[in-house]
């Protein structure tokens, strides 16, 4: 067995990164892991990656990790132009949208305004341990009072109109406040993407309020572009392990997490070699960690069932397209590296593609989300809804349809950007789920609905980061408080794991 590690990370994603960064800064040797030839996961490939419009990391763990805190967070949020059915599109910053009459801005703003202030009193449990359903420690209520007081202090009126949409679905509280149209399109693209729930879903207020949350201390919930793009975010925190005396190994895949006397013991690769730590954390999905890696014969039946029925199926595909010039807007205009692009017309248009996508078919209009990066000369799309267990399979022919579909939509908002392609790839989330550890190639590793979220992440009985074999964690998306780019799971598991003193 090779040499014993106080702490080993599986899986070099970006929240397996900030675990490993927080553990290594507090003096344990970490080993991370990684099956891919580079670091970064999702975000870690430059010539195919599927994040490629990120989020950057959370303002706190910035600042946990010393890392440079202008470059991952404050840099200038990237302006979206959305889309309706005809006209120019409509630019929107935060609460600010143009493009559109000014009774709609109006409401709008006001809307976007008051969400962001309920997703911040939700976001006082971001960066905590979730409470058990039985007996919780004391901190962990202490974050749940904070959250409580947070909403009291929205005001009754306020706090009563929280109370009255969080459990709702996208689509009535959209329609009721600024009507269907590219900006409601907008927000229940927000509220949907990555997951399998249409604008229609109960809920979806919920998973809306929650991204704002997630991605901002003021609950703006703006798209971030970190300054370098993702792979500066990737070098960062890579740096930020080595730096504190941690080791990355790529092209290391495990194969199996090893168990002795009911404690993790370490890992076995699918080398066949062994290496000993007494923690494991895991960056891979919970049902890949716990019934792949670990294995189904360490836990009981009732658990081995929660994990098995985890809903975890991926509805997004990502495509790239090689264009020979810079794509041009309707309208006119050129888009910009950088400016985030969403063709979704109506919350109809998304709700019909989720329709399609729910039944194992491809819709023939789906739900677009764009970035150009002109140095590569690649438009990067993600396409929702595309159904990981698509009717027929995966086929090139299958992929082929995709790509034709999106071309289609795509031509609403860029005209000619078909004749312009000189080359595309797509990966479908069965390619996702191969590639990347995540059961059901889901974005998220787990679907952000109400019965998956908080104490409930990934599910009752595994919300806290340890899992029922000692010295386990998990520190991925599928862990609390989920998927996108902010790497609060790493950071919330690695304190978990410090607090518990495992040795």
């Amino acid at each position: 067995m090779s040499p014993r590690y106080d702490a080993i990370v599986i899986g070099a994603g970006h929240n397996g990164l900030v675990a490993a960064a927080m553990l290594a800064r507090k003096g344990k040797k970490v080993l991370v892991l990684e099956a891919r030839t580079h670091p970064g996961g999702m975000l870690g490939d430059p010539e195919f990656r599927v994040a490629p419009l990120p989020y950057a990391l959370r303002p706190e763990i910035a600042k946990a990790l010393q890392l440079d805190q202008s470059m991952l967070y404050a840099a200038k949020p990237l302006e979206v132009l959305s889309f309706g059915a005809d006209g120019l599109p409509v630019r929107v910053s935060g609460g600010l949208a143009t493009g559109v009459d000014i009774a709609t801005a109006e409401a709008y703003a006001a809307l976007h305004t008051r969400l962001g202030r309920q997703a911040k009193a939700l976001g006082a449990m971001l960066l905590e341990t979730p409470p058990g359903l039985g007996k919780a420690k004391l901190s962990e209520t202490a974050a749940l009072a904070r959250m409580a007081l947070r909403m009291r202090l929205l005001g009754k009126t306020e706090m009563r109109d929280l109370l009255r949409i969080v459990l709702s679905n996208a689509w009535d509280l959209l329609n009721d406040e600024i009507g269907d149209g590219p900006l409601a399109g907008l927000l229940a693209m927000d509220a949907t993407l990555g997951g399998a729930m249409g604008p229609r879903s109960p809920g979806t207020v919920l998973t809306l309020l929650y991204r704002m949350a997630s991605h901002s201390p003021h609950g703006h919930g703006l798209r971030v572009m970190p300054e370098g793009g993702p792979d500066a975010l990737v070098k960062a925190l890579s740096d930020c392990v080595k730096a504190a005396g941690g080791e990355i190994r790529t092209a290391s895949p495990v194969e199996r997490i090893l168990v002795d006397g009911d404690r993790a013991a370490g890992v076995r690769l699918t080398s066949g070699v062994e290496i000993a730590s007494p923690l494991v954390l895991s960056n891979a999905s919970p049902r890949v960690t716990l019934l792949t890696l670990l294995g189904v014969e360490h836990l009981d039946g009732e658990f081995v069932r929660r994990c098995r029925t985890m809903a975890s199926k991926g509805m997004v595909a990502r495509l790239d397209f090689d264009l020979a010039s810079v794509p041009e807007l309707r309208g006119g205009g050129a888009l910009q590296s950088g400016q985030r692009l969403v063709v979704a017309p109506t919350m109809r248009t998304i709700e019909t593609a989720f329709n399609a996508a729910k039944y194992g078919s491809l819709p023939d209009r789906p739900a677009l989300e764009a970035v150009y990066d002109g140095a590569a000369r690649r438009l990067s799309v993600s396409a929702q809804f595309a159904p990981h267990d698509l009717k027929g399979g995966w086929t090139d022919e299958a992929k082929a349809r995709l790509s034709a579909s999106v071309l289609s939509v795509l031509a609403d908002a860029l005209p000619g950007v078909a004749s312009t392609v000189t080359g595309s790839r797509v990966m479908s989330p069965a390619d996702i789920e191969t590639g990347y550890g995540a059961a059901g190639g889901h974005w998220h590793h787990g679907e952000l609905r109400v019965d998956q979220l908080l104490m409930l992440r990934p599910f009752d009985g595994a919300a806290q980061y340890r899992m029922p074999v000692a010295g386990l964690y998990l520190c991925g998306a599928g862990a609390h408080p989920g998927g996108d780019i902010s790497g609060a799971a790493g950071f919330n598991a690695a304190r978990a794991a410090l607090r518990d003193g495992v040795h």
